[in-house]
């Protein structure tokens, strides 16, 4: 089952969907959206991981700049929108409201943090912080650079034609022990199905069994 809740924070409520398992978790993933704010896609991705048994949540960040934000339509606006929030809201205070929607789901277990674009670096801090496992897809900084310094075990997904990323971050691994960088041959966005431009089906489903066992090895329990 999933629906909206409201998280108390201490910059006052912030919506927050809420995916559930059939039975009792095997763990608690709190999802880091981009910068299109919790849309479609961020919600479909929490219904996955809820199938495969993880209790998961998506904390609408954006709610402290602006309520309810929604952008589904990845066009130029959404990412010039988008990219306004994001500097406006910051990483230091996204990881703060993120820490918040750790706290909500606790009672599920062992916890994990995942990461989309903008939401990257912000898991990054976040995991640092707590000590929590983390996996970040096409993270717009990589991990290993300032916001995303890294001590606990992390798992990075990116794509080759990726701009964001350099080639000897794939040789080297941005020289970070605890991470493993994962390649597909794909550019950025690879895991937003409602982006027909940047969606690429069998980098996405790959990379969801990778952390799918990441999730198993790092959380100390398997989901459905």
């Amino acid at each position: 089952m999933s629906h909206w809740i409201t998280l108390v924070t201490a910059h006052g409520p912030m919506n927050g969907w809420v995916a559930e398992p059939d039975d009792k978790p095997a763990g608690g993933i709190v999802l880091v959206h981009e910068i299109f704010g919790v849309n479609a896609d961020m919600r479909k991705i929490a219904d996955r991981y809820a199938g495969r048994g993880y209790l998961t949540v998506v904390p609408a960040l954006f709610d402290k700049v602006q309520r309810e934000v929604e952008l589904d339509d990845y066009a130029t606006d959404d990412y010039r929108r988008g990219n306004e929030l994001s500097s406006q809201l910051g990483v230091n205070n996204a990881a703060e409201l993120v820490a918040t929607a750790v706290d909500a789901i606790g009672h599920a277990g062992n916890m994990a943090i995942i990461g989309y674009g903008w939401g990257g670096p912000v898991a990054c801090l976040v995991a640092r912080n707590l000590s929590l496992p983390c996996v970040v897809y096409y993270s717009t900084q990589p991990p290993g650079q300032p916001h995303s310094a890294m001590s606990p075990p992390a798992l990075a997904h990116y794509g080759i034609l990726d701009p964001l990323y350099e080639s000897d971050v794939l040789a080297t691994g941005n020289g970070v022990e605890s991470v493993q960088f994962l390649s597909y041959p794909t550019g950025h966005g690879f895991d937003r199905e409602g982006d027909p431009l940047h969606y690429h089906a069998e980098s996405a489903a790959r990379a969801f069994q990778k952390t799918l066992h990441f999730l198993e090895q790092h959380l100390g329990v398997s989901g459905y």
